[in-house]
């Protein structure tokens, strides 16, 4: 059942990690950039040069900031990480996806540069229902969108926003498939330390 997939993401603590967790490194003193904990290192998840047109540059990078610890506590398989489609033009978008282990869930985490209020005019014009909301002390959005298998929270930093988008693959969940919200907020504030004050 999909609620106790998001309890015991809550709640489980495990050893060992994906693939990517021989190529943790510390991180280096430049603190304008890089977090004040390792970083994932593997060629294949580094994010791409910016090109930011009067736009703050992005620090928190979803696919080498967040390590396998938090992807198997939020109830993902760190194997599964991977690098989705960054934009890199005159707005950045730096993109990573994960899924469960069953395949049932999906989210694409988004760290960006446009504003909040971008953000929601986007999913205002695609008629999607949103819904505001305080995680751990910052701004958020969760949004309903006319996909209804999906949930996006959006998460304001400072450099713009983050967008968590989950999906539910119904008919891989045995029993009902949960409200498509469900859980959600707790799955932000799990990954909230890992964006750190950025």
């Amino acid at each position: 059942m999909a609620t106790t997939l998001v309890v015991a993401a809550c709640t489980a603590d495990h050893d060992g990690g994906g693939a990517a967790a021989s190529s943790v490194a510390a991180a280096t003193s430049n603190s304008a950039i890089h977090p004040p904990f390792p970083t994932l290192t593997a060629p294949s998840l580094q994010p791409p040069k910016q090109q930011n047109e009067n736009r703050p540059d992005v620090a928190f990078d979803p696919c080498t900031w967040i390590d396998d610890h938090t992807v198997q506590k939020i109830g993902y398989d760190p194997s599964t990480r991977k690098r989705s489609i960054d934009i890199h033009a005159e707005y950045t978008f730096l993109s990573c996806e994960f899924l469960t282990a069953d395949k049932a869930y999906s989210i694409e985490i988004l760290s960006g540069n446009r504003t909040m209020d971008e953000g929601r005019q986007k999913f205002t014009t695609d008629g999607a229902q949103i819904e505001d909301a305080t995680i751990e002390g910052r701004a958020a959005m969760i949004v309903r969108t006319k996909t209804p298998e999906s949930c996006d929270v959006l998460l304001q930093t400072k450099a713009g926003y983050v967008d968590f988008d989950r999906i539910i693959a119904g008919y891989l969940i045995d029993g009902p498939t949960p409200e498509r919200c469900s859980g959600i907020v707790d799955l932000v504030r799990s990954i909230v330390p890992r964006i750190g004050n950025y």
